[in-house]
């Protein structure tokens, strides 16, 4: 019996190879039709024995393109047409926009092979790139995803690039940036003479996927502290780029996650603990690698080649650092001229880039991935948190930024923004914002945004057209974010650590239990408050929360050697720019402070990292605390590591011990507050779970007295995942009518 259906397909099928698949699948079962791109995803048909038809849809499920992720299929039978041959037709440009492009995608195995292959017409071209690889999301002008759309716009195919573009069982069928030396980008400057200026010490801008590196030797200490100096990053880690997974591992500690991460086609930077060269001495001795690359962990953010380029010039290296091309706060830079003074040379080509786009950055803790940040690799995959939505657009928060445009029950998280206090990166952010909403047709009904008033996000939001505006707490978005990433609707107990948020009582928050879902939450603990002196100094400052801390627990800070400590005194007393706070952020500044481990932070977060870093795994005491009412009070601990500290106790044991005090605090409360209220779920978020000691041990001790456990595994659990939590509260206030 002759059948013709007709299927509509949604999901990221557009730029993965969908359409030479169906063509290949249909041809071999002898069907006819037709498979187009449409804005909305593929429309296709098929006609022919009824089993072959079947057989097909099976087939094309079951084993679609490695990168396609099919998120629907509806289909619809129609009177026979006498198609005499299947044909990939060209693609409608009306109707309502999906985005279903795919991320960029590393260089696959196929294009390698031909990249160093002397008898291939591409050997040595540092753009190759197949319907399984190279650039998507930052050469996307518009949709559909066809070349006229993107940057390659610009480069007209040759005859033999062309004959493969239009032939449907070539792996290169519609692979959009497909060229050629003879027709496609070119390079600035040879490959080999940037590889001899940086072996001679020099630092080289590199033009990546979605902007660019600054790259020099790892070896070279003199090398790494002029690209230091020059990108005004005193001590944050650079990444590194080592030339294959065998270089990588003569320096780095490697399991089966974060090698499978390693090599994925997202091809992220991974936090990996440095490998030890020998235990011949107490002390560890570690690789060859400059220690000033992370100095203040022993772990290295380490990633392998992803372009062509890459691989070709790491020809030449064993490793390279490879950090973003910026200065520290602001935008990548996505052209020369944007780059600032850091570079003896600039090795760029002639592909614009469209969106910018650094590179994301991942570790494992407990065998689950955990972002820092989500953008390249990952950008724009969409994640599903409902069944259904209005058109939101959730602008995120201070630092950190992404934002997020939510349709149909998807979310589609921006790629890494920065901080907008940054005025460049704040222009980025807003015209990201327009080319989204251009982009994939969506005019947001409904605009979600966190309830800091003087949040540059904030006020975008009260400027922006949208009729609802919905302002969302900054520790409930943090919660619902995880309550999106696994289809959760609460209520659950929810820890949400970080360092700063608007609280509903005008107070800085930042140590919270809360009973939440997700349109509402109830404070039910936090961590006790101290005054914040200076604001925001006191977060650059990590010294003024630990004076504020002693002063609030009655210790005498004389013999701490801080000088200005008198007038820290004199503000708080009077009241002046000293905010209270329960910030758990702000607690692990000021032990930091106490163990002499960072006075002044040069990055966010760093007195906690070297705080965690010198911690004892052996130790298994803890410090004390108190919990009573809904204070959860660490002011004897504080008096313990004083005391212990003028004794002359091991910065080690101290550390370990303080954050011992931490995890047994938290299960603490989630006892009591599972005694009340018989909830046994725990949602843990905010930046201060990027501590790995902290994760790792509340989860497994959580996890032991029976509470299920969840955390933020699509999203970062710092500010760059607050957008995800806007838009679940935002929709699910719209659903119930809330507003």
């Amino acid at each position: 019996m002759i059948t013709r259906v007709q299927a509509r397909i949604v999901g990221r099928v557009q730029g993965v190879g969908f359409r030479p698949t169906v063509y290949r699948y249909a041809t071999e079962l002898g069907l006819g039709g037709f498979v187009r791109n449409d804005p909305d995803g593929v429309t296709l048909e098929v006609e022919g024995d009824d089993v072959r038809v079947s057989a097909f849809f099976r087939q094309l499920t079951g084993e679609p393109p490695r990168q396609a992720q099919i998120g629907g299929i509806e289909t619809c039978a129609l009177p026979a047409k006498g198609y005499a041959q299947f044909e990939v037709v060209e693609s409608q440009s009306t109707g309502e926009a999906v985005l279903s492009i795919p991320p960029d995608l590393a260089t696959c195995d196929d294009c390698l092979r031909e990249l160093f292959d002397p008898q291939d017409r591409r050997f040595g071209y540092p753009f190759i790139n197949c319907t399984n690889c190279g650039p998507r999301f930052t050469i996307i002008r518009d949709l559909p995803y066809d070349r006229p759309n993107t940057a390659m716009g610009g480069f007209t195919l040759c005859p033999p690039c062309a004959h493969e573009y239009h032939t449907p069982a070539d792996r290169r069928f519609h692979a959009q940036p497909d060229a050629c030396e003879k027709c496609g980008p070119q390079l600035s400057l040879e490959i080999r003479t940037a590889a001899e200026l940086i072996r001679s010490g020099a630092v080289v801008a590199l033009k990546s996927l979605g902007g660019f590196h600054l790259a020099c030797d790892p070896f070279n200490a003199a090398a790494v502290a002029r690209l230091r100096e020059r990108k005004h990053r005193p001590h944050k880690p650079f990444a590194v780029m080592f030339r294959d997974l065998a270089a990588l591992k003569k320096y780095c500690e490697v399991n089966e996650a974060e090698e499978a991460e390693l090599l994925s086609g997202a091809r992220p930077i991974v936090i990996l603990r440095r490998s030890r060269l020998n235990a011949e001495s107490d002390e560890t001795r570690f690789s060859a690698i400059a220690p000033t690359i992370s100095p203040d962990t022993a772990t290295l953010g380490a990633f392998l080649p992803y372009t062509p380029l890459h691989h070709l010039l790491m020809r030449e290296f064993e490793a390279l650092v490879m950090t973003s091309g910026n200065l520290s706060e602001e935008p990548i830079a996505s052209e020369a001229a944007e780059l600032p003074a850091v570079a003896e040379a600039v090795l760029t080509h002639n592909r614009p880039i469209v969106h910018k786009c650094d590179d994301s950055v991942v570790r494992f803790v407990n065998g689950q991935r955990q972002f820092s940040r989500r953008a390249r690799g990952f950008v724009p995959n969409p994640i599903r948190f409902a069944e259904a939505s209005p058109q939101i657009l959730a602008v995120g928060g201070e630092l950190k930024n992404t934002f997020c445009l939510a349709r149909d029950g998807q979310a589609f998280l921006s790629q890494h923004i920065g901080d907008l206090k940054d005025f460049k990166t704040y222009e980025y952010f807003r015209h990201e914002i327009a080319e989204w909403q251009r982009l994939m047709r969506v005019v947001p009904a409904v605009i979600a945004c966190d309830l800091h008033p003087g949040y540059l996000s904030t006020r975008y939001a009260r400027e922006h057209p949208a009729t609802t505006k919905i302002g969302v707490q900054h520790h409930h978005a943090h919660i619902a974010s995880v309550l999106a990433e696994h289809d959760l609707h609460g209520p659950v107990i929810g820890v949400a650590l970080d360092g700063t948020g608007y609280g509903t009582d005008g107070t800085v928050w930042g140590g919270e239990f809360l009973v939440a879902d997700r349109v509402k939450f109830e404070r039910v603990a936090h961590f006790k408050r101290y005054p914040l002196p200076g604001g925001d100094k006191a977060i650059e400052e990590p010294w003024r929360m630990a004076v504020s801390m002693m002063r609030g627990e009655g210790l005498s800070v004389a013999e701490c050697g801080w000088k200005d400590a008198p007038a820290i005194e004199r503000m708080m007393e009077s009241g002046f720019n000293s905010p209270p706070t329960s910030s758990a952020g702000r607690l692990f500044d000021a032990v930091a402070a106490l163990l002499g481990l960072c006075d002044v932070a040069t990055y966010e977060g760093q007195a906690a990292i070297r705080l965690e870093a010198v911690a004892d795994p052996a130790i298994t005491e803890s410090y004390p605390f108190e919990f009573a009412g809904v204070v959860l009070d660490f002011g004897p601990a504080i008096r313990a590591i004083v005391d212990d500290h003028r004794r002359g106790v091991r910065v080690g044991t101290m550390a370990a011990k303080f954050h011992n005090a931490v995890v047994a605090a938290i299960l603490a409360v989630c006892r009591a507050v599972r005694d009340r209220s018989c909830i046994d779920e725990v949602a843990l978020s905010g930046g201060v779970f990027q501590n790995e000691w902290l994760r790792r041990r509340v989860t497994e001790q959580l996890q032991a007295q029976r509470f299920r456990v969840f955390t933020n595994t699509l999203v970062p659990p710092n500010d760059g995942g607050l957008a995800l939590g806007q838009a679940a509260v935002a929709a699910e206030r719209m659903r119930r009518s809330c507003v």
